[in-house]
């Protein structure tokens, strides 16, 4: 019988081995299998053609950023814009104009500055334009006239500086 020994360096017998424990708990685990080289080959491969799609999805993504930077560089970075909503205003007669504005803010100005006088500044539009001939709105010069409108309406409600440019996506005289 084997002994060991304590920290103090008594000896005290190893307990017998218990030949019914043995039978049930075996003394090694099984040897897992070898891998196959086929297997391994594809793993590999896998991994290999996983890591190329992400290279080229980063390359697309690092592509649409430098162009991005060089459109800025080239025309300035994005206007910040305050769009109105749709506006149709009444003519002389039976017609009316149908418009859809963006305004281009000023470079520290944010939308809900102007945008919270919407509503007076589409009242000053139909009080302004409502009066003016429909041939003023459908001859030419017509964008000038309603774009020097919309800003005498824009600095008057919600004050001068804020807006430096204006964009008229959609005009319709009915």
């Amino acid at each position: 019988m084997a002994t060991r020994r304590t920290l103090h360096g008594t000896p005290y017998p190893t307990p017998p081995p218990d030949p019914l424990r043995e039978e049930l708990v075996p003394h090694h685990a099984p040897q897992p299998e070898a891998a196959h080289p086929t297997r391994l080959l594809i793993i590999v491969l896998i991994s290999l053609l996983t890591l190329a799609g992400l290279a080229y999805g980063g390359g697309i993504a690092v592509d649409r950023m430098l162009e991005q930077r060089r459109i800025e560089a080239r025309m300035g970075p994005k206007p910040h814009l305050a769009q109105l909503p749709a506006m149709e205003l009444p003519l002389g007669g039976s017609r009316a104009v149908e418009m859809q504005v963006s305004l281009v803010l000023a470079p520290k100005v944010t939308a809900d500055r102007v945008l919270r006088y919407q509503d007076r500044i589409a009242d000053r539009l139909f009080q302004t334009v409502g009066q003016t001939d429909s041939e003023i709105l459908t001859g030419p010069g017509s964008a000038a006239f309603l774009k020097a409108r919309i800003r005498d309406a824009v600095n008057r409600e919600a004050g001068t500086g804020l807006i430096r440019d204006i964009y008229i996506e959609r005009m319709v005289v009915k």
